[in-house]
């Protein structure tokens, strides 16, 4: 009877323990609390910290990471707007914001995961079914189309996740993209045409631009050669004026003298070692050969 009455007590202590053990929890700083009652949720959001509730059955407390989390590896084969298959592997970052709906609507992590990708599979396959392989074939230069695919996903994506689910989908995009083994080869050589082409685009307008160049560059030369003749006119001028001054000056100095100097300059002209003259004496070039003329 004592056995008895020990295992019993025995029991009910370790049921009152578990009971205990039970009615409270702790949330901590990661974390935000949903509080259900017999299958409905008892608002408000619990925060962290320790917290009570009444044991289960009655109460259970979900759990919710309010992290940032990143998806990767949904990889996918699609068919583009050209009837042409593409693999696509994608990636998304999503942290959750309404506690109370996450947990109505899909309760753990693990579901919003199933979720998500399912959202993100519908959405890439959309957006990408509208676009032609062309545009991934472009993406090696500029990756002008897979940003805007990624927009297009994520705008997609955003809405019906916060709506439905309570998660807000931060960032949404495709990983990579390759082609399937057969396609390659022929896609290759799409590839290899298309830079052909933007390369001869690119020497077009190099060398249109260079000639642009060379002609404003022979422009500014003939502009400054003009500029410069203008100018060395405009010196020379003044120079000869002011030579022009200076022998007038001169001249009104003493005529004489002066006219002695353009006489021996003349003789310097037209006479030379080689060279002989037949003039009548009286001529006006031997006026200063006679000692007697030559002014003192």
């Amino acid at each position: 009877m004592t056995l008895k009455k020990a295992t019993i007590t025995t029991a009910i202590v370790v049921i009152v323990g578990l009971i205990a053990y039970d009615s409270f929890y702790i949330i901590n700083e990661t974390q935000q609390g949903v509080l259900t009652h017999f299958g409905k949720i008892s608002p408000p959001v619990r925060q962290p910290g320790f917290h009570l509730k009444w044991p289960r059955p009655i109460s259970k407390i979900y759990k919710v990471d309010r992290r940032i989390h990143t998806l990767t590896g949904i990889p996918h084969e699609l068919i583009t707007d050209d009837q042409k298959s593409i693999l696509v592997d994608g990636y998304l970052l999503w942290r959750t914001v309404d506690p109370i709906l996450f947990v109505e609507a899909i309760r753990t992590g693990q579901s919003a995961v199933e979720r998500l990708q399912d959202l993100y599979l519908s959405s890439s396959g959309i957006i990408i079914s509208n676009k032609s392989l062309d545009a991934f074939i472009g993406l090696g230069l500029e990756h002008e189309d897979l940003n805007e695919a990624s927009r297009e996903i994520l705008a997609r994506i955003a809405p019906t996740a916060r709506a439905s689910y309570g998660i807000d989908v931060m960032e949404a995009g495709i990983v990579e993209y390759t082609l399937p083994v057969e396609n390659r080869p022929s896609v290759i050589q799409r590839m290899i045409a298309e830079r052909a082409r933007i390369a001869a685009r690119y020497r077009s307008e190099g060398e249109e631009k260079a000639l642009r160049i060379e002609a404003l560059a022979i422009n500014e030369h003939e502009k400054l050669i003009a500029d410069a003749h203008a100018e060395a006119t405009t010196i020379l001028g003044e120079a000869e004026a002011e030579a022009m001054a200076l022998l007038g000056k001169a001249y009104r100095k003493d005529p004489e003298f002066y006219k002695f100097i353009r006489a021996l300059d003349s003789y310097d002209l037209i006479i030379d070692r080689n060279t002989t003259l037949m003039l009548p004496a009286d001529n006006e070039l031997f006026k200063y050969l006679d000692s007697k003329a030559r002014p003192r």
